[in-house]
């Protein structure tokens, strides 16, 4: 029974006209055992097999003598046996579906896009005849600002329910100024920067923002939203700065061509406070602090970095 569905499918795409024929089984080979369930009266499969032979006669795709199709000729595969037709058409169609493999050099020669030297030459021409302070601009622009100016003034009224404090986007970037200037000009205390004192007071620091107005932003500063932390990954230690930092790597990438030769390597960031991601290494410069995987250029540029925070618990 099989072989003769085969045989029908093969045909179906030829718009033959099919016959299916069940010849009686011979005397004694009689059976009333039936392949179908009797408790299903419903069924819709032809049985497996059938006790007789089968017989299927397919007519060609039209009996029109006037189509150029039509052909009452004999045909080698009518005196064929169906067992052996099925055969013959599978060994014909694996050998149609035979790769066939020729021996040749193999051209390993790869024609390299331009599209690095194009993006260099945008980006060249997006940052020639810029000072320092215009090129810092392109890396911590308005939306990284935007970012800290929204996150503090949430912080501010949410946590510590004070509704009169706000910060713009100005006097954000000089407090961000200021504290890049703490970095590189070091003095004993912070209140030493609007220090009336001819040795340690600094008159453009104290012109730009007032001590207290500082502090009081340095103390409502903040990167993440806490009211909402069903957002946030509460087992990353880091969280808090997590979509920040992600933010900052995005810009470095933006304005960044990937070198031929990179650097993947560890870079301490000096803090003495305790944090449970702070790390302390023997035999370095800074010793204390958080440790930074950084992957940069070979000519020192930063294309991103993430913070060290211990080994990942494995799962039980």
């Amino acid at each position: 029974m099989q072989a003769a569905l085969d045989v029908i499918e093969d045909a179906k795409s030829s718009n033959s006209e099919i016959d299916l024929v069940i010849i009686p089984p011979d005397l004694g080979n009689q059976t009333d055992n039936e392949e179908f369930d009797d408790d299903d009266l419903v069924f819709t499969e032809m049985p497996k097999d059938d006790p007789g032979e089968i017989e299927v006669d397919i007519n060609g795709p039209s009996e029109d003598k006037n189509n150029p199709n039509y052909s009452d000729e004999w045909d080698e595969d009518d005196d064929i046996l169906l067992s052996e037709l099925l055969i013959k058409k599978a060994n014909q169609r694996q050998k149609m579906t035979e790769p066939k493999w020729t021996r040749r050099p193999v051209d390993m020669n790869i024609n390299g896009t331009n599209g690095t030297d194009v993006r260099l030459e945008n980006v060249r021409g997006e940052l020639s005849g810029l000072n320092a302070v215009q090129i810092f601009k392109k890396l911590f622009d308005e939306e990284v600002v935007d970012h800290i100016v929204t996150q503090t003034n949430i912080y501010a009224a949410t946590d510590t329910n004070n509704h009169h404090f706000n910060i713009t986007n100005e006097e954000m970037k000089i407090f961000i100024g200021l504290l890049l200037l703490t970095g590189y000009h070091r003095l004993p205390h912070e209140r030493f920067y609007w220090s009336l004192d001819e040795d340690v007071g600094i008159s453009f620091v104290s012109n730009a923002l007032n001590r207290n107005r500082f502090t009081e932003i340095k103390k409502y500063i903040h990167l993440a939203d806490k009211s909402n932390l069903d957002k946030l990954d509460k087992n990353d230690k880091i969280y808090k700065i997590r979509k920040f930092m992600n933010l900052i790597n995005t810009k470095f990438q933006q304005w960044g061509i990937i070198h031929e030769h990179l650097s993947i390597d560890e870079a301490m960031v000096k803090y003495f406070g305790y944090h449970s991601a702070t790390q302390f290494i023997r035999g370095k410069p800074v010793r204390f602090g958080y440790k930074d995987w950084m992957m940069c250029s070979s000519t020192g540029y930063c294309y991103a970095f993430d913070t060290y925070c211990g080994a990942k618990p494995s799962a039980a």
